[in-house]
């Protein structure tokens, strides 16, 4: 058995074990304690490389709207001058209609600008940027061996993170309230980690047909092999020959 934790979980003494039977199979590095503990927290990780390492970074672009940026919108179409911009095109409607969509694309763009955000897989929903300074934070006060700054951190974490927590039920909630179910679902399946796309089935003329004997099996006359025999129907009714007359 091979001892996997070599770093130092209470002051200057290592009194968390770990054994494998595997040599060099897994990296331990200390991080900092949870709660009052007065243990540091052991991540003892993998040497082969994650899923969260090994698939890329998706990135998607997102716009950060605000009230003061919707009410900017609202006066830069109010005082715009329709008639120049549609009223020149005349009777051509297709250019009337792709001039007025790239102005007010163009106002859009300059309210709020577009942002290009790289996603992981491991990204959950209700850490925004706060939560990140806040773990940030932390993490320096740890590295810095400052055990009052490293307290005042965690009840700062504690604390965001309920909040953050909390917004994003309220998020949920309002989403449900305006029927908003896909956004809605999207945020359980996050929630629960339930993103696992659903199993094919190969169909063909034999699954059909063992699907058919499954759900007809009751319904179908027993075979002769069957342990189970049909109870006998009631008796064929008697047919009696017609009656033979006599020549004359």
């Amino acid at each position: 058995m091979v001892q996997c934790v070599d770093c130092p979980t209470r002051n200057n003494r290592t009194i968390d074990l770990f054994y494998t039977n595997a040599k060099e199979a897994y990296t331990a590095t200390p991080l900092p304690p949870l709660g009052k503990s007065d243990h540091n927290l052991v991540h003892l990780q993998p040497t082969y490389i994650p899923l969260v390492k090994r698939l890329p970074a998706t990135t998607r672009q997102v716009r950060r709207w605000s009230p003061e940026a919707e009410e900017t919108l609202r006066d830069c179409f109010q005082t715009t001058d329709w008639d120049v911009i549609v009223g020149s095109h005349g009777e051509d409607i297709e250019w009337a209609a792709q001039c007025f969509t790239d102005y007010m694309n163009f106002c859009v763009d300059t309210v709020a600008p577009v942002r290009t955000v790289r996603c992981y897989l491991n990204n959950k929903p209700w850490v925004t940027k706060e939560v990140k300074a806040v773990l940030n934070k932390k993490e320096r006060a740890f590295r810095n061996k400052n055990e009052e700054e490293m307290r005042k951190a965690q009840q700062e974490v504690r604390l965001c993170l309920r909040e953050a927590k909390e917004a994003y039920g309220r998020k949920l909630e309002k989403q449900l309230g305006c029927n908003q179910v896909w956004e809605v679902w999207n945020g359980m399946r996050t929630i629960t980690a339930h993103w696992k796309g659903c199993s094919t089935v190969v169909v063909n003329s034999e699954r059909a047909n063992e699907l058919n004997s499954f759900f007809n099996r009751f319904s179908s006359p027993s075979t002769p092999g069957s342990s189970s025999q049909a109870s006998p129907g009631p008796p064929a009714p008697l047919m009696l020959p017609p009656p033979v007359l006599p020549l004359l």
